[in-house]
This record gives C-alpha cells, structure tokens and sequence, in this order.
C-alpha cells in the first residue's frame, strides 16, 4: 500500500461508530526495553528481547450529546469499563487493515474551544487484557442488513498455522432489530463452493461489540467471510477478521 491521506479512517468502539464524531485517530503500540548491556558490550549499550507490550488508543474530535447514542453518554458510560471490543484502521474500505482489541477508556476530555468555536473531545484507550492487539482486515465497513446471506467480503488471509489463531469482532452499533446470527466461515476458494463454519456469533439481541472466541489453528483453508444464518428485523454492522 503506498502512502495515504487519512480521508477515511474508522473507529468502532462496542454499540457505537466514532467514525461520524472523529478527525484524529492516533494507534501507538510498543515494548518495553530491556537492557541486557554487559562488560562486553565495549562501552554500549545492548538490548534484549523486548519485554511487556502495550497499546494506546488516541481520537478526538466534536463533542455530541444526545439521550444514549452519543460521544458524551457513551464514552461517561463506559469510563474506565474494560474489554470494550475496539475496531479501528487507517480506511474503511473492506479488505483493508483493521486493528482489533479490548480496551477502556481511561482518559475523557472535553471542551477547551473559544467562543463561536465547536466543542471538541478527545479520549485515550488502552487494552485491558492479556490477548492485546490483533492486526487483520476489515471484512465488513459499517452497514445495514435486514437478509440472511454474506456479510461484508470475503478475505485471502492466509492458512491459519498450528500455533496460530483465527479472531473476529463484530459491531452491532446503533438500534438494532429483533436478533441476528453470524458465521465466520472459511474455505479454500473464493467462492466458497466448500465453505466450513468456523464459528457461530450469536443469536444477538441488543447493540454491543463482539470478540469472537479465538479458534485454535491448524485451518488449511486461506479464504475467510461472515455469513449471515438468521436475521429478524435491520441491524447496522461491522466487523474485522485476522489470523495471528
């Protein structure tokens, strides 16, 4: 991919899609280094393998208030809340990379505009468990379903190898219907003649993120999709797949 201007980057965080109230999004991931430096290092310093990993989550943009979907409600709401099912990346284009974790936010700001100005925000988050992040590809961008069938597109991640694992989130943001299940599915062809369900999410009630259980490789097959099995009423949904 060569270099890009941030147009289209997205952030879906549990119920709601802080993609419409955003225009800063800053992922920062690091580990901590371990000084391994001894007599024979002739006067340098040497460093071994790193140690404890750790991300932050950066975005701001305009505050919004409303009765429950809203930046204000939401991010008060969920202040310090660990494993929210986090999604984000640099453009909301299915089959482009798709940052996925569980986190909190931990840091809230608002205001700080002039008179006349518009009220900005800005929040930080960082994981809350030991998985950490998981580099994918968004399968599905934001989008409304009310049928059984495919959901998003279909992704060439690769065979999934035996000490590595298959992850998913899915986002049912805003209002959603009735219920709705969800299949992840794979295959060895992109038209999955084939397709094995790999794992089923759901039967989904109520507006939230889901982090998929991870599935133990060894997976031969390279071809990867969400399947819509069961639907009663419209939802808004997006999702990420990854193999790590």
């Amino acid at each position: 991919m060569s270099v890009i201007a941030l147009l289209n980057a997205f952030c879906y965080v549990h119920a709601h899609d802080f993609t419409a109230d955003s225009n800063a999004l800053t992922f920062s991931g690091e580990a901590a280094e371990n000084d391994a430096t001894t007599f024979r290092s002739q006067g340098w310093k040497t460093l071994g393998p790193g140690g404890l990993r750790s991300g932050v989550l950066n975005m701001g943009g305009f505050w919004q208030s409303a009765s429950s979907d809203a930046v204000d409600p939401i991010t008060w709401n969920d202040l310090a809340v660990p494993d929210r099912v986090m999604t984000f990346g640099p453009i909301e284009t299915e089959g482009n990379p798709a940052y996925m974790w569980q986190g909190a936010h931990y840091q809230y700001q608002l205001g700080g505009a002039g008179l006349g100005e518009l009220a900005p925000y800005s929040l930080e988050g960082h994981g809350s468990n030991s998985i950490g992040v998981v580099r994918g590809r968004l399968a599905a961008a934001m989008q409304v379903k009310a049928a059984t069938g495919v959901l998003g597109s279909a992704l060439q991640l690769g065979a999934v190898g035996a000490a590595q694992y298959l992850y998913a989130t899915l986002h049912v943001l805003g209002t959603p219907g009735t219920t709705i299940t969800v299949q992840l599915q794979s295959d060895d062809n992109a038209g999955f003649t084939s397709a094995t369900t790999r794992a089923t999410l759901g039967p989904i009630t109520t507006a939230g993120g889901t982090w998929m259980p991870r599935v133990a490789g060894a997976i031969t097959d390279d071809y990867y999709r969400f399947n819509i099995s069961a639907v009663t009423g419209s939802f808004t949904l997006a999702g990420a797949i990854g193999v790590q």
